[in-house]
């Protein structure tokens, strides 16, 4: 029995539902489970929020709409 993250269902959801959109349901499920099993492979070992620390580093601040926090190009520790 395996168990996934809700990042990675997400993931295999998402590309299912675009190939079933798009006309290829058997082929949007096969990349789903081939990039499912890619990213689960590189987050092996790391924070469970791993997807969140991923879009926090990658994004504009616009997108992630923290206040509290430092831009992240701000890399140094204060104090």
């Amino acid at each position: 029995m395996f168990w996934w993250d809700l990042d990675v269902s997400l993931l295999v959801l998402a590309t299912t539902l675009v190939g079933m959109i798009s006309g290829f349901f058997l082929s949007g499920c096969a990349v789903g489970f081939l990039l499912a099993a890619a990213y689960s492979r590189a987050k092996s070992g790391k924070h469970p929020a791993y997807a969140l620390h991923l879009l926090y580093w990658n994004m504009p601040a616009a997108v992630t709409g923290l206040k509290r926090t430092p831009p992240s190009y701000l890399r140094e520790m204060m104090g």
